[in-house]
């Protein structure tokens, strides 16, 4: 799937038409970050302990959008900051020799920059330059995961983060371009690190977004 929608918005982009318009803009954002996080202690497949957390982040992006025909938009959106989209603390005390004990915190973070988003936007109009539009994008970008425990060494792990966005929304055209306003739900891909006691932490990270965007015609 991810491949279609990634040649579909190639295709587009470099397909030859009159009527093309480009556009660029900002956008700012109110995300609600869920993440399903799961721990394997000894990395065998059975999962050991899990949690679920929710995070609300507010964050601004760029974009550049071409109006391909009266019916169909094709954009990329990028956001030029590093955001932490999941974080999860649990306290745990450790046995060492001699019978000694040691209490502590474990910590896991991540950390996500160079988030594009490549996306096509089908839309019909409904009245006077006000569009009902949906989107489907593919989005890709950077991940730094860090795993602190007290018992083992702290890991950082970079990784690919990739995630599919379904979105719906209304756009106004006006005298310098277009006003959005969307609601968006982003799917990413699991992404996991493993400590060097061999405990494996893995989370589901997904966001539902409302986002408003404001964009002049060039």
């Amino acid at each position: 799937m991810k491949k279609l929608v990634l040649s579909i918005i190639f295709l587009l982009g470099f397909s030859t038409t009159s009527y093309a318009t480009g556009s660029a803009g900002f956008t700012i954002s109110l995300a609600d970050v869920k993440s399903d996080v799961s721990d394997d202690i000894d990395n065998n497949g059975s999962t050991d302990t899990t949690k679920s957390l929710s995070n609300d982040v507010v964050f601004g992006s760029i974009f550049l959008e071409r109006a391909v025909n009266d019916n169909m938009s094709i954009g990329i959106d990028f956001i030029p900051f590093e955001a932490e989209f999941e974080s999860r603390s649990t306290t745990q005390a450790s046995i060492k020799g001699a019978g000694t004990s040691t209490t502590g915190t474990n910590k896991g973070t991540a950390d996500v920059s160079n988030h594009l988003t490549f996306y096509i936007q089908p839309q019909r109009e409904i009245n006077d330059g006000l569009k009902v539009f949906g989107t489907l994008g593919l989005v890709r970008a950077d991940v730094e995961s860090k795993v602190q425990s007290i018992s083992s060494t702290d890991k950082t792990v970079d990784q690919d983060l990739d995630g599919l966005k379904l979105g719906l929304g209304l756009k106004k055209e006006t005298d310098f371009g277009f006003v959005k306003l969307e609601l968006s739900q982003t799917d990413y891909d699991d992404i996991s690190a493993t400590t060097s006691n061999n405990t494996k932490v893995t989370a589901d990270i997904d966001t539902n977004i409302l986002a408003l965007s404001v964009a002049r015609n060039f």
